[in-house]
């Protein structure tokens, strides 16, 4: 039996975010716990009504734990370094017109005759 109280450190919508996190805090020493994961998953319309998949973690480790949710959502905000795209369009038109109106023509005429060769 356990002799410590529990509190919720985070509430999320899906089980799978919730697990994530549970990951991250173990990641870190932490010993956590989820909490009605499957309420979403059975009764999808019932998951903001019990406040959504909860994540706990003892009173003795509330502290260090709240820091690392503010770190981990912070880290999720920020998201990947965005990148250029290539501008490949004209390069694709231009090659479609020449490779692809020639066989458009001619390439089919093979199917369109019969000249009675097996």
């Amino acid at each position: 039996m356990v002799d410590y109280e529990m509190e919720t450190i985070a509430k999320f919508s899906k089980g799978e975010d919730a697990y994530l996190f549970r990951s991250f805090l173990a990641s870190e020493g932490i010993e956590a716990h989820v909490f009605d994961e499957y309420t979403p998953q059975l009764f999808w319309h019932y998951t903001h009504a019990i406040g959504g998949v909860r994540v706990v973690v003892a009173d003795e480790n509330l502290e260090a734990a709240e820091t690392l949710h503010d770190e981990y959502m912070k880290a999720l905000r920020t998201g990947p370094p965005v990148v250029e795209e290539v501008r490949a369009w004209p390069l694709v038109l231009l090659a479609s017109i020449f490779f692809g109106m020639p066989f458009i023509f001619f390439g089919r005429k093979a199917f369109w005759q019969d000249d009675g060769k097996p």
